[in-house]
């Protein structure tokens, strides 16, 4: 960027504050209002499931009303974290108003103790603050950068929207190959949109396809050591062993996205078949693939696709024709019934309120209470897809009769809640600390400085 270009942007930026500050306070936030209104009423924003936005400066269109209503409505919250040693903004989730703190040039942003980084592959929308924009949707910052940067390597069809005040908006604004436009302009009065047509770089998709290729290989491998090595026998399973690998699923979960989890626990069950042959008829990664999936759906608010990939593993068990659904048992001379899949219907309402509660400010870390809310319903769904397969494959075949699963599982009765519940603390004694640690290492490959 020239100096004659530089002066020019720096007037545009200059004119458009005075015009900010000029408004009075109640004029400014009835504007705000108007333009967080007129943001509503977008398909794009409808749409979106997880906005990533900006929180407000004093001199900014209010956002601080918006974040409020998007974590009500049940929309996924990111917002930016700047990393001063990168120069790069970090997106991170936030499930209150109370986990900013006062950050870099005084802004709001997630504490870096308790920060949950997100992939920008998450994000549905951005929605961006600026100094200036004009008419064909360009936009200047505060001339740091930021923001430029950051939406260069924004996913190709995925919408940004800026919001201003009408006094920001001119005919034309002076840029360079530096400034990114935005898709959309909102202001209290109009929507600006620029041509859908344009679209990002193939080098940053390039970028990303690399990114993802070395992620997937990574942790396909460490899943392919780790499913070799055994922890604890499987009751009822002849030579069976639940693998190392049961307690990172819930972590494959959280750092990938769905279809990229499901893709590596998928590779790194069939390719380790060599080192440890399957036993349910080349099906063995039906249950950490259904664990993971059900983790990372969870993670990222997407409850009821969870919920359905659970009921729909639950029934296949509890239908199945080998399964008991009560059991008659003696307790201290008392004859009872007790249902079987107790802890399998205890572990839905037990996880959503562990999660539900990571969403407010207490004393117990939120990301420890998300992690095992999320592993518990996970595990609990593995069980029911490993237990469906060991019935349909074993039963099936002939090589255990009725009564032979019914020994089974009067044993298994009294074993697996205290299973799962090892494995959950397993995996949140595993997963919190390393969430923490990849999530950063991760974000800084796809983002080098």
């Amino acid at each position: 960027m020239n100096k004659g270009s530089g002066n020019a942007k720096n007037e545009f930026r200059k004119l458009a504050r005075e015009r900010i500050l000029a408004m009075p306070d109640q004029q400014r936030r009835e504007k705000s209002s108007r333009v967080v209104s007129n943001l509503k009423s977008l398909e794009e924003f409808s749409r979106a499931k997880c906005v990533m936005v900006y929180v407000s400066k004093e001199d900014e269109v209010d956002t601080i009303r918006l974040i409020t209503d998007m974590l009500k409505s049940g929309k996924r919250v990111v917002v930016p974290l700047v990393d001063e040693g990168s120069g790069e903004l970090v997106p991170c989730e936030i499930s209150a108003l109370e986990e900013l703190v006062a950050g870099t040039f005084g802004v709001m942003e997630p504490d870096q103790k308790n920060m949950r980084i997100v992939s920008m592959d998450e994000i549905d929308l951005v929605v961006v603050p600026g100094r200036a924009f004009d008419r064909n949707c360009n936009r200047l910052g505060r001339g740091k950068g930021y923001f430029d940067r950051f939406l260069k390597r924004f996913g190709k069809g995925k919408k940004v929207i800026g919001l201003a005040f009408s006094e920001q908006v001119f005919e034309k604004i002076p840029v360079d190959e530096n400034d990114v436009k935005v898709d959309i302009v909102v202001t209290e009065s109009s929507i600006i949109r620029r041509d859908s047509g344009e679209t990002r770089t193939s080098i940053n998709r390039k970028k990303f396809d690399v990114h993802k290729l070395a992620t997937t290989s990574l942790f396909t491998a460490l899943f392919i050591v780790l499913r070799a090595i055994p922890a604890f026998p499987i009751i009822g399973v002849p030579g069976g062993s639940f693998p190392v690998s049961d307690a990172i699923q819930p972590l494959y979960g959280v750092l990938l996205d769905p279809v990229h989890g499901a893709t590596v626990i998928l590779l790194g069950t069939i390719l380790g078949f060599s080192i440890k042959p399957p036993r349910f008829l080349y099906l063995d990664f039906l249950p950490p693939l259904v664990n993971t999936l059900t983790v990372s759906l969870l993670w990222r608010g997407k409850t009821w696709l969870a919920l359905l990939i659970y009921f729909s593993v639950l029934t296949a068990f509890m239908t199945s024709p080998f399964s008991l659904l009560l059991l008659r048992l003696n307790l201290f001379g008392l004859e009872v019934e007790l249902p079987f899949h107790w802890l399998h219907l205890t572990a839905i309402p037990l996880s959503l309120i562990l999660i539900r509660l990571s969403s407010f400010k207490l004393k117990v870390d939120r990301i420890v209470l998300k992690f095992s809310g999320c592993a518990l319903l996970g595990t609990m769904a593995q069980h029911s897809m490993g237990s469906s397969l060991f019935e349909y494959v074993y039963g099936l075949t002939g090589m255990i009769n009725r009564e032979g699963f019914e020994k089974i599982w009067y044993m298994v009765f009294w074993i697996y809640p205290i299973e799962r519940m090892l494995l959950v603390l397993a995996s949140t004694l595993v997963g919190v600390p390393a969430t923490r640690v990849l999530t950063k290492i991760i974000w800084r490959s796809q983002n080098p400085s």
